[in-house]
């Protein structure tokens, strides 16, 4: 498994570079590299669509998932 980083630098896409080629900003890569924000899976997503890659091989988007999984199992308490 890698992080968003390691598959970023093996792509050879700097975060502009892999920004631009998902659609998103530059501080959202940098985020979710930094571990400063769990991506929304429309993110995961895109960012697994520009590298090519299974996003569930990624250590950053299963925190995304399993967020989501987590929403799931409890009641809304809203």
């Amino acid at each position: 498994m890698n992080t968003l980083r390691e598959a970023r630098l093996r792509a050879l896409l700097s975060m502009l570079q892999l920004a631009r080629k998902a659609g998103l900003s530059k501080t959202t890569i940098y985020l979710l590299e930094t571990h400063q924000r769990t991506p929304q899976l429309l993110t995961v997503h895109k960012i697994s669509q520009a590298l090519g890659v299974d996003p569930l091989t990624i250590v950053e988007f299963r925190a995304a998932y399993e967020r989501v999984a987590d929403c799931e199992g409890s009641e809304w308490k809203g």
